[in-house]
């Protein structure tokens, strides 16, 4: 028998890889725009854009199928699907010899992604007891963190090689990620054989494919078309919900969102990362096209705010076990308030890094690394054999939350949008507002839990099954 199968800090690791190559690859491809629109010339900024565009909107598309998959047919065999596969994409997007080959390629990656991450989440909440998930989360939330933190500026350093180098660091990673996985990640980890919910998995992956189009295409497309793509991904949004709480075997179970604790963490998750969204794309704002620093300066000059998140994020657990995990949240979230009020007493129009943004990303990462591990820990509420669909729900409030964080900046921003002061303002009183919205997440909400009782209350499969064998 393997030594090294199913040993939690071997299983850590691992799954921290996948969370470290999925974040990166996206912040890595962020800084790249320049050089891909000449290396494809000639083209158009906003055709470049659906190299990354792409990349999130099939993400949150396939995030929940991707989850129910890996309940069915087991988080080992995902897992290490998706490893595969986000390997030979990064092969074909660092071969690309066209623009159109490499969005492929980026699309076949997202998909990747979507295997990786809330299988990657479900091992680390399976792999720990319960008293030490809280702190292996926090890890897990901490190598996202410092792959935030360092893609820029590794992106600026390999860029000076080739555009296609930031594709080719991906595969030796994978190849290390898929070795030690198949030595140490568990055999037989629970799996439901279910019937397939084709209609579910349509109905989700095109409700937020449009949604997250119409958010991220809101700057380029006409008022009309944003609006009919968003109406229409809210409608079959409504119909999948119709749909799951109908459906004898749903792709999602209409159960988890009656577990209280799981669902303040998704609404949690997506109110703060609007407001992560804000905050990031401000303070870059502010620093490349107010105050004029070069992008790699600015990749440095925004890299403390991550650095900072992952020193604190292992301890959020052991913090959340001393004083409860809603105390957790609620600092969290006042000291990120704090963080997006600091630019508004101290704002200069003359480049003030230290006065200015400096605090602000500190403070910013003090509350990042007590809201993230605390807030994707409530997957950890559903039952076992719902985990990686629990954490597919979560990962997608992410996307949710980051792409509608960007269309609401844009839009406070308006004329602004070029790192003017008077529109940066507005943008930091929305992250503000998400802040509180986020601590209300975390209130008291009987009326919320009394609305939903009948969602927890509806007969299961397995509840029709035992009806039926007595």
């Amino acid at each position: 028998m393997n030594r090294l199968q199913g040993k939690p800090w071997l299983v850590l690791a691992v799954a921290s890889a996948a969370n470290f190559l999925t974040v990166l690859d996206l912040w890595v491809v962020s800084i790249a725009y320049p050089e891909l629109e000449r290396a494809f010339a000639p083209t158009t900024l906003s055709e470049v854009s659906w190299i990354l565009n792409v990349y999130a909107i099939l993400l949150a598309a396939f995030l929940i199928p991707a989850g129910r998959l890996a309940d069915g047919v087991g988080r080992r065999a995902c897992f290490l699907a998706g490893l595969v596969l986000f390997g030979l994409a990064s092969l074909g997007c660092a071969l690309a010899p066209a623009l159109s080959a490499l969005i492929a390629a980026r699309a076949l990656k997202a998909m990747a992604a979507a295997m990786l991450m809330p299988t990657s989440l479900g091992f680390v909440l399976s792999a720990f007891p319960s008293q030490r998930r809280s702190m292996a989360v926090g890890i897990w939330a901490a190598v996202g963190a410092v792959a935030a933190s360092s893609g820029p500026v590794l992106g600026g350093l390999l860029m000076t090689l080739s555009w296609r180098w930031i594709f080719f660091i991906n595969v030796p990673l994978v190849v290390l990620a898929v070795v030690l996985g198949a030595l140490c990640l568990p055999r037989g980890d629970a799996r439901v054989r279910r019937r397939i919910d084709a209609l579910g998995a349509f109905l989700i992956s095109l409700a937020m494919g449009l949604v997250c189009t119409a958010l991220v295409e809101a700057r380029e497309w006409v008022p009309w078309r944003t609006w009919s793509a968003l109406g229409v991904g809210l409608l079959l949004a409504m119909a999948f919900v119709a749909h799951i709480r109908l459906h004898p075997e749903p792709i999602v179970s209409p159960a988890l969102f009656g577990v209280d604790r799981f669902r303040s963490g998704a609404c949690g998750i997506f109110a703060y990362y609007v407001g992560f969204s804000g905050m990031l794309l401000g303070s870059t704002l502010l620093l490349t096209d107010g105050w004029h620093f070069s992008v790699l300066h600015a990749a440095l000059a925004i890299a403390p705010g991550p650095m900072t998140a992952s020193i604190v994020s292992p301890f959020a657990g052991r913090l959340a076990a001393r004083i409860g995990p809603r105390k957790v949240v609620l600092a969290g979230a006042a000291l990120f308030a704090v963080a997006a009020a600091w630019p508004l007493v101290v704002a200069r129009t003359s480049p003030a890094y230290a006065l200015v943004v400096l605090p602000s990303l500190l403070l910013w990462g003090v509350a990042n690394g007590l809201l993230q591990p605390t807030l994707f820990a409530t997957a950890d509420a559903v039952p076992r054999e719902e985990l990686a669909s629990a954490s597919a729900v979560l990962t997608m409030a992410r996307q949710l939350g980051s792409a509608f964080g960007v269309a609401v900046l844009v839009s406070v921003l308006g004329t602004d949008a070029a790192g003017g002061l008077d529109g940066l303002r507005r943008a930091w009183m929305v992250v503000i507002f998400t802040a509180v919205l986020t601590a209300f997440t975390q209130g008291d909400r009987s009326w919320i839990r009394t609305s939903s009782s009948s969602w927890s209350s509806r007969p299961t499969s397995a509840d029709a099954k035992s009806r039926r064998s007595t």
